[in-house]
């Protein structure tokens, strides 16, 4: 029988040192096996005393090398030819492996690279780590929820408004709610009425975090109803419409394209690390709005392959609910909108989070009003006592409604409208948002 060293056949005359760097080198890289008792030209040469070989070989996978393989490598002895070999089988493994001697280093760490073991740089040992680390993490759905006692009422209705149809007895499982166990997982209790995970949806004045206006929260209920509402309030809170007369025709501009936002915020739910603390977050600046997720990318995507589209969300069940309920498409043309609208700097990838920020597109409103002949010279215009006050209460309140500064100035509605109108032609005054849900600015 005639022996090859190849890319996963290592040959060796005889048991030395450099047994443990071979074994770590293929538990690294690839299945492979190990003859002892073979030259290098594959002749046979054969071992003696087998009980000891055997004994040292066992020794070395049980001591020497971490995190413990032992069962992904099997040792046997094999009579060919009429003499004594050892063939020892190793399977590759899902961790990063190394001499427990030398730790997590270029002296500790091997990999397999053609016929030769070679030494690992420091950027493939974070790099292998980083990727055992991440297919060692268990998914939302194999997660055993905290609770069980879960109902899906806001859950079941939100599938019927986007036409997906329930069916009680296979419900569970349709949506991949329990674990091989049969109890609720990490995406049910998302799911459920009874989640508390709270999202965040923060304004701030100016361009840093210093000056905070005001805070929305949706949560405390099923995450896609919670992920909506979302939403919706930032689309109608931090995307302002800007108003431009120009003769006789009338443009309308907002801060910011809604598909690529949607596309980025619902993107963030399916990326994000549910078993963190901290839920994805959005927050709006005078310039930009801010969508924040935290993890990172699936194990086996590059950066490349996301700008491009690829389709591989971390939550992979999730991303199919909401594809069912037609709230994503997996054609992969989301990121790619995108980025050709913003490009690719939008987005920034951290240790433990993803960003997305995506610049206002503000007008230039000084040069439009000279235009129109509308500017305004706000320091030459008196305001009556009235006038005054409302920019005052708005001031501490920049959320607050016609009716509450009707009652706090002990006028009625028409009067504050009046004279609101008359702030805001003024330039004192401007609306982001809609009535009910949008907030005060107070021009100096």
């Amino acid at each position: 029988m005639k022996f090859q060293k190849t890319e996963s056949v290592e040959l060796k005359r005889v048991l030395n040192d450099s047994f443990e760097k071979e074994v770590v080198a293929f538990l690294n890289t690839l299945d492979g096996v190990i003859y002892i008792g073979i030259d290098e030209n594959g002749t046979i040469i054969g071992v003696s005393n087998i009980e000891k070989l055997m004994k040292t070989i066992f020794d070395t996978i049980t001591d020497k090398i971490l995190p413990n393989a032992q069962e992904l490598i099997t040792p046997v002895a094999k009579y060919i030819d009429g003499k004594m070999i050892i063939e020892v089988d190793v399977k590759k493994g899902n961790a990063l492996y190394y001499i427990k001697k030398y730790g997590r280093s270029s002296t500790g760490c091997f990999i397999r690279i053609g016929t030769s073991t070679r030494g690992m740089s420091e950027e493939q040992i974070d790099k292998l780590l980083i990727k055992s680390l991440a297919i060692h993490k268990p998914k939302i759905v194999e997660i055993e929820s905290r609770r069980q006692d879960l109902t899906f009422n806001q859950f079941k209705y939100l599938l019927n408004f986007r036409g997906v149809h329930v069916n009680d007895l296979s419900f569970y499982e349709n949506f991949n709610l329990k674990t091989k166990n049969n109890l609720f997982n990490e995406m049910a209790f998302l799911l459920s009425d009874q989640n508390d995970v709270s999202i965040k949806v923060v304004r701030f004045r100016g361009t840093t975090k210093a000056e905070f206006i005001s805070r929305k929260e949706f949560g405390f209920c099923c995450l896609i109803k919670a992920m909506v509402d979302a939403l919706e309030y930032s689309l109608n809170v931090l995307n302002t419409i800007q108003t431009n007369i120009v003769g006789a025709l009338r443009e309308d501009t907002p801060y910011f394209d809604e598909i690529s936002f949607r596309e980025a915020w619902i993107n963030a739910i399916c990326h994000h690390d549910w078993t963190q603390q901290t839920p994805p977050a959005i927050y709006g600046f005078d310039d930009r709005v801010e969508i924040i997720s935290h993890g990172k990318l699936k194990e086996d995507l590059t950066e490349d392959e996301f700008f491009r589209g690829v389709s591989k969300p971390v939550n992979e069940e999730l991303a199919k609910i909401l594809t069912q309920m037609h709230y994503i498409e997996q054609s992969g043309r989301g990121i790619p909108t995108i980025v050709k609208n913003y490009g690719k700097d939008v987005f920034h990838f951290g240790s433990s989070f993803i960003e997305c920020i995506i610049p206002y597109n503000i007008l230039d409103k000084k040069k439009s009003d000279e235009m129109n002949g509308n500017i305004k010279e706000n320091a030459s215009v008196k305001l009556n006592k009235i006038q005054n006050e409302i920019l005052n209460n708005i001031k501490n309140n920049y959320e607050i409604t016609l009716i509450q500064l009707a009652n706090l100035l002990k006028k009625n509605e028409s009067t504050i409208a009046r004279n609101i109108k008359i702030l805001k032609n003024q330039g004192f005054l401007i609306r982001h948002g809609s009535d009910k849900k949008g907030y005060w600015e107070v021009k100096e």
